[in-house]
């Protein structure tokens, strides 16, 4: 029966759901030991990636979710949902992709913020992140973005269109951040909704947009050099013949 149930996972999909969970009960059971350093380093600390030079935690900090089990196999439910969706949709080569590169992308934004000298950013240069989250964020944007009416639940509770969803996930953030008062805890959060944006519009939606915005200006233009003129009937013709200019 756990054959069958697995054979309905998306292969790339359940690959990544058996990694965060070999990496995380790994990691517990070696804390448990008297091992820590093993579940630290997999954590991302931006002081550690820059100037630590511990570039592997801009990835390995997705494969690692809360200590605690509700939240480890809530993170694989969400996984199983949004990534196999995807994997689905677009094929297991671009989510590939997409799960890494949103990963990576998200981190920049702790990463790019811990270098000055002030509280606020030193806080972020030591603060751990660890989890999918910003990956999650990203998945959420994708679905709200391609496929805006299909249905999905809420925590598994509340049915809500995708497109939906990714306002309510985005009001999410900003409540942890109002209850607990901070805005570092959800960097790489907030990271994973812009990477989610840059990875589904492409690089070629910018472009179509600069070429519409291009298009228009010179519209205006040829409008605004045109206003002089007007248009008459040729002489001797009646008024539904051609006119000239």
């Amino acid at each position: 029966m756990a054959r069958r149930f697995l054979s309905f996972i998306p292969p790339i999909t359940l690959r990544l759901m058996i990694a965060t969970a070999v990496v995380t009960i790994g990691g517990v059971v070696a804390n448990n030991f008297g091992l820590p350093q093993v579940w630290q380093a997999m954590v991302f600390q931006p002081v550690e990636v820059v100037p630590g030079l511990k570039v592997w935690k801009l990835l390995s900090y997705v494969f690692v979710t809360g200590r605690d089990p509700i939240g480890f196999l809530f993170d694989l439910m969400v996984l199983y949902f949004f990534g196999g969706w995807f994997e689905r949709a677009f094929g297991p080569r671009r989510f590939v992709r997409f799960f890494f590169l949103s990963a990576a992308g998200a981190a920049l934004l702790p990463l790019a913020i811990s270098p000055f000298s002030n509280s606020f950013s030193m806080s972020v240069a030591t603060y751990p992140y660890i989890g999918a989250w910003s990956v999650f964020e990203a998945l959420t944007v994708a679905m709200g973005m391609l496929q805006p009416g299909a249905k999905v639940y809420f925590y598994m509770v509340l049915p809500v269109t995708a497109r939906q969803l990714m306002f309510l996930s985005w009001g999410l953030i900003a409540l942890f951040m109002v209850f607990f008062h901070g805005v570092v805890p959800y960097l790489t959060a907030i990271g994973g909704i812009g990477m989610g944006f840059a990875l589904t519009l492409g690089s070629r939606e910018p472009r179509r947009w600069w070429l519409r915005f291009q298009a228009a200006r010179l519209e205006r233009q040829l409008k605004r050099r045109a206003s002089h003129l007007r248009v008459i009937p040729k002489n001797g013709e009646e008024k539904n013949d051609k006119f000239l200019h």
